[in-house]
């Protein structure tokens, strides 16, 4: 259990950082895009292959579509799901149900703004991590509280 929060941990942390940072380099980064400077940038990489340039000039179009919002909408969850780990640490159920709604909700975000745009679309993976990781935290919280009623006589 304690693997599965410091990965939670981990990856909330991560994504929170993630998103300020896309949230804010995101507008200049599509102005590149459409300026063509980006391929000047990725001329020092023609050496690596046109498979390598056309992969990362098809990320950078992918990449360009998405609105800004949708980093401040999954740091506002990230922020939501790293809440929920903090508690769940501490043996707190209520941090489960935030950490789940939190994802769920993440869920809905890509849906909304980035699956659409991808071809062929993550969500199943994303999808099975995400019912995983929950159904593991549920199966502890479930033991947990079989154990503290075989333990409390009353």
């Amino acid at each position: 259990m304690t693997i599965l929060l410091v990965l939670s941990f981990i990856n909330a942390c991560w994504n929170i950082i993630r998103s300020i940072v896309l949230y804010f380099t995101t507008p200049k980064m599509v102005e590149m895009y459409q300026n063509g400077q980006f391929d000047e940038m990725m001329a020092p990489f023609s050496g690596m292959g046109e498979d390598f340039t056309n992969a990362m000039n098809d990320a950078m179009h992918i990449f360009s579509q998405i609105n800004p919002n949708y980093y401040l909408i999954l740091l506002v969850l990230f922020i939501a799901s790293l809440i929920g780990v903090l508690k769940m640490f501490k043996g707190d159920k209520r941090g489960f149900h935030i950490y789940s709604i939190a994802q769920i909700c993440m869920l809905i975000d890509h849906s909304v703004f980035v699956y659409p745009l991808q071809k062929p679309s993550p969500f199943t993976s994303d999808l099975i991590i995400t019912i995983l990781f929950i159904l593991l935290y549920y199966l502890y919280f479930k033991r947990m509280q079989m154990v503290d009623t075989t333990q409390d006589p009353t």
